[in-house]
């Protein structure tokens, strides 16, 4: 049985959004595998090359509600387009700098295409078009992302050995620019489609107030500043957020603490990034099946079992690391898919794209900012055993405050239970 049942123009939005995702995989491998040969011929620090990294996020979050505004107001297929093209011309534009500092133009010009492309554009657009199967849909195109930052991962490693980083920056740029064609073409909002979103008819007719009907309340930002659930559903991103910084550890944990080789660690994180690809198809469709609850205990659970066989690893057989590896990345989308359920399924449908990118702003400068005190512990203590364990707590008590936050949204919602 497919996905979208019949001809439903959600079909191309779907077709629209795996390809925009398959873009962002080029853009963004645009960092790990460049660090060596730009520093090296600038004859520069790392730490000066990963400060583009950070003013794209904070570009990225100063746009967010800008963003949210602009995907409901204005043609949103010209919007993501226009963004698809200033990304490709900020990652073109890196080919061509004598110096490091020239990096942060760059810098600033991707994050700002992002905000109208990433992880807030793409929940909006997702639940725009689909009031069924919301969570599903959610994963699919977090798990094409995911593979797809994979494969350019491993292709953009050969194009730099093979023709230099400059042409594979040029090469990698190419990609992300020709999504904005089918962005132009493919990319409407129901009322440019001239129809209702997949799943909305059938939830207009429901009588029973039981069903997940959400599109029919959802509170105004103002309102949800006046819940203790919106605050604890805050709460809950941020140690998905913080959280979520440990996942890109089990390569230097290989090399590092493990003492084995360079290739023994990417082998690692590939295992991981092959959890997460599998995590985001798995959680976005037990949202749907089993409710945000259900969502919440896969996280807890895989994060706890994956962390804990990786520090086991040390005092057994390292292989170990790629098990406990792969195991921990089954938890790995709960930022970027559970977040965005949760956060629907407390303040509802109606005013989501505005409160999402609000809270976003907080997720991305606060969590993620803080995601390199992760890295501390190492350097503290000699082992990532604390930052692992932290991980862990992170995501036991973001089980903890989502339930509760989730139990608290009952007393104000026009029905009993929402999934997703």
């Amino acid at each position: 049985m497919s996905l979208i049942e019949g001809r439903h123009y959600s079909r191309k939005i779907l077709i629209a959004m795996i390809i925009l995702k398959f873009g962002a995989g080029a853009m963004m491998s645009c960092t790990a595998n460049f660090i060596a040969p730009v520093t090296k011929d600038f004859g520069c620090l790392v730490s000066e090359f990963t400060l583009m990294t950070s003013i794209m996020a904070i570009s990225m979050s100063l746009l967010y509600t800008v963003a949210a505004r602009f995907l409901n107001k204005y043609r949103i297929g010209i919007v993501i387009g226009i963004a698809c093209i200033c990304e490709g011309v900020g990652i073109a534009l890196l080919a061509t700098y004598k110096s490091i500092y020239w990096f942060y133009i760059s810098g600033v010009i991707i994050g700002a295409a992002q905000a109208f492309t990433g992880l807030v554009a793409t929940p909006i657009i997702v639940n725009m078009w689909f009031k069924k199967k919301t969570g599903t849909v959610l994963g699919i195109v977090i798990a094409v992302q995911q593979a797809s930052t994979i494969l350019f991962g491993i292709i953009s490693g050969q194009l730099i050995t093979n023709l230099g980083w400059r042409m594979t920056y040029v090469i990698l740029a190419s990609v992300v620019t020709a999504t904005a064609p089918f962005m132009f073409v493919l990319m409407k909002s129901p009322k440019e489609a001239g129809c209702e979103p997949y799943g909305m008819e059938e939830m207009s007719t429901v009588e029973d107030w039981s069903t997940p009907t959400d599109q029919l309340w959802g509170l105004t930002l103002k309102e949800s500043f006046k819940k203790a659930a919106f605050w604890i559903t805050l709460l809950t991103c941020l140690m998905y957020s913080y959280g979520t910084g440990g996942f890109g550890h089990f390569a230097s944990y290989s090399t590092l603490e493990l003492g084995e080789s360079v290739n023994f660690g990417a082998l690692a994180g590939v295992c991981m990034s092959l959890g997460g690809v599998l995590c985001s198809v798995l959680l976005g469709r037990i949202n749907d099946r089993f409710g945000v609850k259900a969502g919440l205990v896969w996280g807890a659970v895989w994060c706890t079992l994956g962390f804990s066989v990786a520090i086991f690893a040390k005092y057994s057989s390292h292989y170990l690391v790629f098990f406990g590896a792969f195991i921990a990345g089954l938890a790995y989308s709960m930022y970027t898919v559970q977040c965005p359920l949760i956060v629907r399924s407390v303040v509802g449908d109606k005013h989501y794209a505005h409160i999402w990118a609000v809270m976003m702003i907080a997720n991305s400068s606060i969590g993620g900012g803080l995601a390199f005190t992760i890295g501390l512990f190492y350097d503290k203590t000699g082992t990532y055993a604390g930052a692992f364990i932290t991980c862990i707590g992170m995501f036991i008590m973001a089980l903890i405050t989502g339930v509760i936050a989730e139990n608290m949204a009952k007393k104000y919602k026009p029905y009993p239970s929402l999934k997703t």
